[in-house]
């Protein structure tokens, strides 16, 4: 019944993005994880409501629960959906036998993928040097995907919208 409203809600101009910003989850960045992306200290409005009405998609910034640590929130990147095949080597992540983050390319040798289940999503952080993530923690449930990255809107001088960003989402 409440996807129904969403769904119905959603349709009328302007409604949405005020409910979104309604029902949004304020979070400031707290590490380099996602640097260049996001910067520490900046504030960022996640849309909770999106996930109700589509599924998420690669190249997502989402906020998410801490697989191991309850109460934890994480913010990366969605990088495998469910049935994806997942190959890591070290910090380089291969996605259904691409690079993340690269796009196609020159061939490298993969190592074996995984198929992750249907229930499974791989976070990865942009910057993988300080980022404790997928390569490390494993995949997590769709479940612990709350919402998705929305907008920046502190430090006013970097303000900018997230979702916009398509340059590692696929279709």
């Amino acid at each position: 019944m409440w996807d129904k409203l969403f769904r119905l809600l959603a349709r009328v101009p302007g409604l949405y993005s005020l409910l979104a910003f309604l029902s949004a989850r304020r979070v400031v960045v707290r590490g380099w994880s996602m640097y260049p992306t996001l910067r520490p200290g900046e504030r960022v409005l996640f849309d909770r409501l999106t996930y109700r009405l589509e599924p998420p998609r690669r190249g997502d910034i989402v906020l998410a629960c801490h697989p191991a640590r309850p109460g934890l929130l994480l913010v990366k990147r969605l990088a495998a959906l469910p049935g994806d095949a997942v190959a890591i080597d070290g910090d380089r992540c291969w996605v259904n036998g691409v690079l993340f983050g690269q796009g196609p390319g020159p061939a490298e040798v993969a190592p074996l993928p995984r198929t992750l289940g249907e229930d499974e999503c791989l976070l990865l952080g942009d910057a993988p040097d300080f980022s404790s993530d997928g390569r490390q923690l494993g995949p997590v449930g769709r479940d612990a995907i709350q919402a998705r990255a929305w907008l920046v809107y502190w430090p006013p001088g970097r303000m900018r919208f997230l979702w916009r960003d398509s340059s590692l989402r696929s279709e």
